[in-house]
């Protein structure tokens, strides 16, 4: 099609449009017009025009194009019906992955996995493969045959402990070039069964010619018996998570929270490592303090139910809520004045920085990571401690609405943004990183 037929009355000379010439008062948007092959002034050939680029070239418009490849093949996982935080960073870091780059499919433990539209979505693939913890044998047998059937360039497996190291082995046998381990847990939870092959495994994963990363340096101690290891953070989506006052007021509204109450709580599952059973008690601390004073205990679990009766035995009930799994945590933290994070051990807490991110103090067992504690707003705290000196440490915390702000200059500043760890991470898919690592050992 001639482009001319698209401006009636426009001179009849192939390749041009009508052009009016350029002077100082010419707008940005029409002077960048002249540097396609269509955008020519009449009697002025194209080598004439300052900076011109050579006919047909409209790709040099758009910077250096890639050269067309064969997508990295990445095996993931291993998810399940569970929406924690390793599972959360497996699916946030294959979503930040540039799409047309990665064919990328997830080692599920159910048919059905919590993140199953996102990965989808993003037109991920899901195997499903049978438990290691109910089905030893056919979970073995079927990791065989996911890499009989496919050649992966990549595997990539998130750990909370090193009681299941098989698709490490199945990849090392299958001669998957690039293989990563990454331990996302500080401490072992199960059965003695899995504590028992955790402590087995953990020294043979850390002599296996693999990458090793994990979440913070404690969890890498933890997951590679001596083994050295790299330092990974758990990167967020500064994008969706920000302090922003209409999502404080519409949460608050929504779940029946009273708007001038004073709010703490947290985001994460109901089992016995999280010990929101703590939580309960510093509420009826704080209302001594804050009479005013809620709880807001976000997710779902094996223990929730027990939580909700010790909430109503301590003559609490109203003042506790639980909206269950929530798909907009970045609204709850937007809600909450102060977070607690009372847990036994973790590997690297993420609420902890999508919390901070929008602008929410928290107070943080000193069992857990001080790699945790971005700056003055992160405060550590015994678990064995006065909890009424830690009722007022909540208080004295808080930070008032009106001077409330993001905080994501410090978290780019410490590598927490998924887009300088998308990148990074793509080097090691690509083979930048070398067996094992130097860091954190």
């Amino acid at each position: 099609m001639n482009p001319n037929e698209m401006y009636p009355g426009a001179p009849e000379q192939p390749g041009t449009l009508p052009f009016g010439g350029l002077n100082d008062d010419t707008p940005l948007m029409e002077k960048g017009m002249t540097r396609t092959p269509y955008n020519i002034p009449l009697g002025v050939t194209q080598e004439e025009l300052p900076g011109a680029i050579p006919v047909g070239d409209i790709t040099s418009l758009y910077g250096e194009q890639k050269k067309p490849g064969r997508a990295l093949k990445v095996l993931t996982g291993v998810i399940g019906s569970g929406h924690g935080g390793m599972s959360t960073y497996a699916v946030n870091l294959f979503c930040a992955l540039p799409v047309n780059d990665y064919d990328v499919t997830f080692l599920s433990t159910v048919e059905h996995p919590y993140f199953e539209k996102q990965i989808k979505d993003h037109y991920g693939k899901i195997r499903v493969i049978p438990s290691r913890t109910r089905h030893p044998f056919q979970h073995k047998k079927e990791l065989a045959k996911v890499f009989a059937e496919q050649k992966y360039d990549v595997c990539h497996i998130h750990l909370s402990t090193a009681s299941n190291i098989e698709p490490i082995k199945a990849a090392i046998k299958a001669g998957v070039g690039v293989i990563i381990a990454h331990v996302h847990s500080a401490g072992a939870e199960g059965g003695k069964i899995a504590r028992l092959l955790h402590k087995l495994n953990a020294p043979k994963l850390g002599k296996m010619p693999i990458i090793r990363l994990a979440c913070s340096t404690e969890a890498g101690r933890f997951g590679y018996g001596g083994g050295s290891f790299a330092v990974v953070p758990n990167a967020i989506d500064l994008g969706r998570f920000y302090w922003e006052p209409g999502r404080r007021n519409r949460f608050r509204r929504y779940h029946d929270i009273p708007l001038d109450s004073f709010v703490i709580g947290n985001v994460g599952r109901f089992v016995p490592v999280k010990n929101q059973g703590y939580l309960l008690e510093l509420l009826a601390e704080l209302k001594k303090l804050r009479p005013d004073a809620k709880l807001l205990l976000c997710g779902d679990g094996p223990k929730l139910a027990e939580m909700k009766e010790k909430a109503a035995s301590m003559g609490l009930e109203g003042d506790v809520f639980f909206p269950g799994n929530i798909v907009n945590p970045q609204d709850a933290y937007c809600a909450m004045d102060v977070m607690v994070l009372p847990s036994l051990f973790e590997g690297f807490p993420l609420t902890v920085a999508e919390g901070y991110a929008c602008g929410l103090p928290c107070l943080v067992s000193d069992t857990v990571t001080r790699e945790a504690g971005f700056d003055e707003h992160i405060a550590f705290f015994s678990l064995d401690g006065d909890k009424a000196e830690l009722a007022k440490k909540a208080l004295a915390m808080a930070i008032p609405e009106d001077e409330r702000c993001s905080f994501h200059e410090r978290l780019r500043e410490l590598h927490f943004d998924w887009n300088s760890q998308s990148e990074e991470m793509q080097q090691r898919y690509h083979g930048g990183d070398e067996t094992g690592s130097k860091t954190g050992s």
